[in-house]
């Protein structure tokens, strides 16, 4: 699925994005992660990196269903806009450094060195986009 150009605009400014997983038992687990955009001339796909094999890499190798929402950092007329994203996400291994050092350009503060430099390869979350929704132009 390709996101609406403002959703695009927004997940790579830097906003925050909470990822939910769904634990063993089926409860939730909300983190907040980094997330960026890449594209094919078909689709884009969110992916976010994991240095270590913690819950939410489990989770998603365990079981694919993921939500996620980005916070837009601007005010809107009654609420904060959002962008709201449900999907498919699959582990793949290695490439977190890589893609965290791209993320930390907006994510961090200017001069931040992130991650280190013997950083271990890591997992990326591959997020194929199925459903879009929040409170924003992406919606229209």
């Amino acid at each position: 699925m390709k996101l609406h150009p403002t959703a695009r605009d927004l997940i790579g400014s830097g906003a925050d994005a909470t990822l939910v997983t769904l634990n063993s038992d089926g409860s939730p687990h909300a983190t907040v992660v980094w997330v960026a955009l890449q594209s094919t001339p078909d689709d884009d796909e969110l992916v976010t990196a994991h240095l270590t094999e913690h819950q939410k890499v489990r989770n998603v190798r365990r079981d694919g269903r993921v939500a996620l929402t980005v916070l837009s950092p601007d005010r809107g007329e009654a609420m904060r806009p959002y962008l709201a994203i449900t999907g498919t996400g699959r582990i793949v291994e290695g490439g977190a450094p890589e893609l965290l050092r791209e993320l930390a350009k907006t994510m961090t503060s200017p001069g931040i060195k992130f991650p280190p430099d013997n950083a271990p390869p890591g997992f990326l979350t591959r997020i194929q986009i199925d459903k879009v929704g929040g409170m924003g132009p992406w919606t229209s």
